[in-house]
């Protein structure tokens, strides 16, 4: 499993913990590390996760609000470019939020403009780690954002 992989992982499971109403402890980070997770991997999820919660309160606009709940339908030739797993793991990204449904449109147009034949799920994470820490709104590149191994954010 990749570092995006693994950063996408933590922030899912975040995200799911956010969205059943359970606040996030010590505890749980520590239990992370335990799993086999780097410092540096989590303080980069939780960064991203930060940042986004600090736009959606001072930037939910009316075509937010109304683009949430709409689901996109694969033509044939879009349809053609997904593995059944990328696509659901893409789905499962749309579903609690970590994607919204611009992303998808841009993910699936970028992996179309790049003659990508076929999405499986490392190139799932390499499409979605580009448009979510490469966002304009975003304040961080993923570079800046990820720590060396000795590093910590206290």
């Amino acid at each position: 499993m990749s570092m995006y992989d693994r950063i996408l992982q933590i922030i899912s499971e975040v995200i799911g913990h956010m969205q059943d109403g359970d606040t996030l402890t010590g505890m749980q980070l520590k239990e992370f590390e335990n799993r086999g997770f780097t410092v540096a991997e989590i303080s980069t999820a939780l960064s991203w996760i930060a940042e986004r919660i600090e736009l959606s309160v001072t930037e939910k606009t009316e075509h937010a609000l109304r683009s949430e709940f709409s689901h996109r339908i694969l033509n044939e030739t879009e349809r053609a470019l997904f593995s059944s797993d990328a696509w659901g793991r893409l789905l499962h990204f749309r579903e609690i939020g970590l994607l919204r449904a611009e992303h998808v449109e841009l993910l699936i147009e970028r992996a179309i403009m790049m003659n990508i034949g076929s999405i499986d799920n490392s190139t799932l994470t390499m499409l979605v780690v580009s448009l979510l820490f490469q966002d304009d709104d975003s304040k961080h590149s993923l570079h800046r954002m990820l720590l060396k191994g000795d590093e910590q954010i206290q």
